[in-house]
């Protein structure tokens, strides 16, 4: 029994001895785990990060071109309406508001308006985007 205690003894103290032990093993692989759940948690920011970028990168050239739409044909957008561009990637959705307005300025001289709104939005993250005008409609 002896002999088998000191050779235990001996070979715990041996500078040569190989592998790793059990609590450095749980380290290496509890710090392994934190840093790939970083980085899993990164990569998931990153691509929400990048729906967000695409939106207000298009949002106000849609919003221009709907805008054109209105100035081209104000009557066929009178009160509110509202549709969906099925070709974007998230599918992004549009709402139109155009009101007439009037102005009285001195000498009681009156000025026809249109206000216009458009409004972009994404339902993937919430976004929206909305451009407003006024403008002349020709008539005093």
């Amino acid at each position: 029994m002896m002999i088998m205690s000191s050779f235990f003894k001996d070979n715990l103290k041996n500078p040569l001895q190989k592998g790793f032990t059990l609590l450095e093993v749980l380290v290496a692989v509890s710090i392994l785990a934190i840093v790939l759940v970083s980085a899993m948690r990164l990569q998931g920011q990153s691509v929400s990060m990048n729906e967000i970028a695409r939106f207000y990168a298009a949002a106000p050239f849609l919003a221009q071109k709907k805008m054109a739409e209105i100035r081209l044909e104000p009557e066929r957008f009178m009160g509110s309406e509202s549709g969906r561009y099925e070709d974007s990637i998230p599918v992004f959705q549009w709402t139109v508001s155009l009101e007439p307005l009037e102005l009285v300025g001195r000498e009681n001289i009156t000025l026809s308006m249109l206000y216009a709104t458009v409004t972009i939005a994404s339902h993937t993250h919430g976004n929206r985007y909305v451009l407003q005008e006024y403008f002349h409609t020709g008539g005093e």
